[in-house]
């Protein structure tokens, strides 16, 4: 196997790849450009134009996020046995790992990594362009050295080890610093466990300055973790003596727990199993080695699977109820006095003070929901006015939040989840220090990541766990990584955490456990991890489906829009216990309603009573401000007696009669009314022939006095209908002076020019990519009924143009390989350079000449097109 990627001569880096792509089936061809939808908009002219555009470092980019740990592992361990430079045998690949050429994971993993071309070459061997080499060389993965313990051998090698030595490993894997220093103190038995983590091919005991250097190569990270995996063994760098340099995997296993037996790296640990399918979990490793006793083992996990997934729906129902109840309190306080906004956009923190003690909420609760009433539509900024105060630029609610509060509770639950699932906002952000001074504001602008892809990555790993895994709170950032290895380096724990806690007060998650309706949102279409289908088994991986393996036909791309409200209303109206028309009275003044009450009757002790807490059973206090909230609302004291008495189980309290019936006589006493203008005049006669006038019936006057009159219309109104009759009234302040009213004129503001939205760039389903894959096939046969049959990669000539001869300077600048590249200038010369590009990108090209070594700088839009140079030069 040649090793010299120097000698090489790639078609824009391997010549058999544009071949490979031409080989495959249409459905092959199709399924490629589904999960790789940067490659197909726009269509691809030709099937050159696409193997370029695959082998460009910003696609392979995206297409490494998308893959789960087992996935980056393989592929790093197909760069570590040279794949990139060669084909190498499947059988070579899968001893590295240590697993066997019939292993489910592993063929499960390969077979993801050849749909999205990052592996290519025959059934029997894999190969890869360099591209991806030089990405998955910077990835938060490491394949196994060789000798080194993996799989069965890593947990036999664990296990034959002492607790200090395995203390050693565990106490690097939480970050403990500096324990991997063995100073001149380091007593006799820690330099003993050292040496046995050595012996047993664990870890190296090196000296502090070859630490130094160890440290600063990703051997040392833990597999699938960010780069402070190490702080122990780097930390020894301000050490003298010796340093424990763990594996890599050997430091993964001490942080991810064991694996069960006969399991290998590509299998989940113990505390985040996945349903069984296809052998692709411990699962079908046990039925291998205990054969029947496996299968009835399998059917109590359903069962206790099964149970788990109802217990967590069970209680995100009570969170929902909870979530609404917290809704209804917001609205309410927005209702009265809405939240004025800051001159730079948000709401400040004295305003989410006011808006905390009128709903009677914690401050730290109201971002999230305020953003995702805002996201439901159910308020919004303007202009109002609230009875005779005017706002201006204000959060209030809007009249959709009266058609939403009147719905059924599932109903009004699966819009605030939809909303939350998709808004650009992310609330745990807000009060985060910006970069320029000051802090982030509620409902401000976005900031930061997208907080979708934060969303579908943490939900989507939850709901692929079995529910009955429940890994907790301590290995949450572990499952998440293990799913999303790539994305987690670059995100860090705290997304994960925050994420999570918004997904349990949405009521999606419970403690670490996704309920169904988190599994149905993350398998919508765009799920990082590939899509969990709806109605898939429980644990959210089809039956038949490999850890990491997408559905057919699931990702980006795809014309599914994702769950709707319809589809998640009736898995929480599933979860919610039925509606009761009972309640329990207490002596206390409160009412326990102990499920959702029947709409009618929620209706009237809404009125009734004040909720005192919410969930699964509603605890409802009657004071005397809820009674007077009643009558006012025509209720009666009798009518209110024969509620309680109806709907009670209990004997309605004695102290209970008393309060409503001492409210009800002293409501009413006094009367309140309201008045726009009043008429005054010594005259009583003169009063008693204004009240015979034709005014008197227009502007509604009635007495209130002999000599005084009040009237519905405005004062100016009043006036003029007055003198219409004859008389000759004027207008005076409060201090009894004559003012002059004059009508106000009307003034519209212009409304500013608006932006025309942008329109979003259609995504091509899968007829579109078939009719692109047969144009790309008649284009090619064209283009070689017209060349004679040339390379493929070429014009013709050895050269290549377009995205073909752009692709070739990246793979040129990733392998070290010299190209002539033909350059025109502003004159219109032409000119060929021989170039060994350093680096391809902001619009030039950087490298050196090799014959002189002298730097060269070349502008990427005047390149004409780039050759191979020959391998005997």
């Amino acid at each position: 196997m040649s090793t010299s990627r120097a000698t090489s001569r790639p078609s824009a880096g391997d010549p058999g790849f544009p071949a490979w792509l031409a080989g495959l089936s249409d459905d092959a061809l199709v399924r490629l450009c589904t999960l790789r939808p940067d490659v197909a908009t726009p269509a691809p002219a030709t099937l050159d134009v696409l193997a370029s555009r695959l082998r460009l470092p910003a696609s392979t980019a995206r297409a490494l996020g998308t893959l789960t740990w087992p996935e980056l592992l393989v592929l790093a361990a197909a760069a570590a046995v040279g794949a990139d430079s060669g084909a190498v045998p499947v059988g070579a690949l899968a001893g590295r790992l240590e697993v066997d050429d019939d292993e489910p994971a592993f063929h499960s993993a390969l077979t993801r990594l050849r749909d999205l071309a990052l592996l290519w070459g025959d059934t029997d061997h894999v190969r890869m362009v360099p591209v991806t080499a030089s990405a998955i060389a910077t990835a938060p993965v490491v394949a196994p050295h060789p000798g080194e313990p993996a799989g069965p051998t890593l947990e036999k090698a664990w296990a034959g080890l002492s607790a200090p030595a395995s203390g050693i490993l565990e106490a690097i894997a939480r970050g403990r610093s500096p324990v991997g220093a063995l100073g001149a103190d380091a007593s006799e038995s820690v330099r003993s466990a050292a040496r046995e983590l050595a012996d047993a091919g664990l870890a190296e005991v090196v000296s502090t300055n070859t630490a130094s250097t160890n440290t600063a190569s990703p051997n040392t990270a833990s597999a699938g973790t960010s780069s402070n995996a190490s702080t122990g063994a780097s930390s020894a760098n301000a050490s003298t003596g010796e340093s424990v340099v763990p594996r890599a995997h050997a430091l993964d296993r001490a942080r991810h727990g064991a694996r069960a037996a006969g399991s290998t790296l590509l299998h989940l640990p113990t505390w985040a199993e996945a349903t069984a399918s296809s052998g692709s979990t411990r699962g079908a490793n046990a039925s291998k080695a205990s054969g029947g006793t496996a299968s009835k083992a399998a059917g109590g996990s359903a069962s206790k699977t099964s149970g788990s997934a109802t217990s967590a729906d069970a209680s995100g129902g009570v969170a929902a109820l909870d979530l609404l109840h917290r809704c209804d309190a917001v609205l309410t306080a927005l209702s009265t006095v809405p939240l004025a906004t800051l001159k730079a956009g948000g709401v400040g923190v004295r305003e989410m003070r006011r808006l905390a003690k009128a709903s009677d909420l914690d401050p730290d609760e109201l971002p999230l929901l305020l953003e995702v009433l805002a996201a439901a539509g159910l308020i919004a900024v303007g202009d109002t006015d609230v009875a005779d105060i005017a706002y201006d630029s204000v959060w209030a609610p809007t009249e959709a939040a009266d058609i939403w509060s009147a719905r059924e509770p599932a109903r009004r639950w699966a819009e605030l989840v939809l909303a939350w699932w998709q808004m650009p906002r992310a609330p745990w952000r807000v009060g985060a220090e910006l970069e320029g001074g000051g802090t982030v504001p509620v409902l401000g602008d976005p900031i930061g990541p997208p907080p979708t892809t934060e969303r579908t990555r943490v939900l989507g790993a939850l709901a692929a766990l079995d529910p009955a895994a429940e890994p907790g709170d301590a290995k949450l950032n572990e499952a998440v990584r293990w799913f999303s290895p790539l994305w987690f380096s670059r995100a860090g724990a705290t997304p994960v955490t925050e994420t999570v806690a918004e997904a349990r007060r949405m009521g999606l998650v419970v403690v670490t456990t996704a309920t169904s309706a988190a599994r149905l949102l993350a398998g919508s279409t765009g799920s990082p991890l590939g899509g969990v289908a709806p109605g898939a088994g429980v644990g959210g991986v089809a039956p038949g489906a490999g850890v990491g393996s997408g559905a057919p036909g699931a990702g980006v791309g795809t014309e599914d829009t994702g769950p709707t409200v319809e589809d998640l209303e009736p898995i929480l109206a599933a979860a919610l216990p039925e509606a009761v028309s009972e309640v329990i009275v207490q002596a206390d003044l409160t009412i326990l309603a102990p499920g959702p009450l029947v709409p009618d009757l929620a209706a009237e002790f809404a009125l009734l009573a004040d909720v005192e807490s919410a969930g699964a059973a509603t605890t409802y206090r009657v004071t005397e401000t809820s009674l007077r909230r009643a009558l006012d609302a025509g209720r009666t004291a009798s009518g209110l007696r024969d509620l309680l008495a109806r709907t009670s189980i209990t004997p309605v309290p004695q102290s209970l009669d008393y309060l409503v019936e001492d409210v009800a006589r002293r409501h009413g006493r006094l009367r309140v009314g309201t008045a726009m203008s009043f008429l005054r005049c010594d005259d009583p006669s003169l009063i008693a022939q204004v009240l015979g006038s034709p005014a008197a019936d227009s502007c509604a006057l009635r007495m209130v006095a002999p000599t005084v009159l009040i009237s519905q219309a405005r004062p100016l109104d009043l006036v003029e209908a007055l003198r219409e009759d004859g008389y000759a009234p004027v207008v005076e302040d409060t201090s009894g002076s004559v003012v002059a009213l004059t009508r106000p004129v009307a003034r519209v503001q212009p409304s500013p020019t608006r932006r025309t939205p942008r329109i979003p760039a259609r995504v091509p389903g899968p007829a579109d990519l078939r009719a692109a894959v047969t144009a790309m096939r008649a284009n090619d046969r064209v283009r070689s009924a017209r060349s004679g049959g040339s390379g493929s990669g070429s014009d013709g000539a050895g050269a290549y143009t377009g995205e073909a001869a752009i692709a070739r300077l990246h793979e040129a600048a990733s392998t070290g390989t010299a190209v002539t590249v033909s350059v025109v200038d502003a004159q219109g010369r032409s000119t060929v350079r021989l170039v060994v590009p350093a680096s391809v990108g902001g619009g030039r090209i950087e490298g050196i000449e090799p014959d002189t070594a002298e730097a060269v700088t070349l502008p990427l839009h005047r390149v004409i097109s780039v050759a191979d140079v020959d391998p005997t030069r």
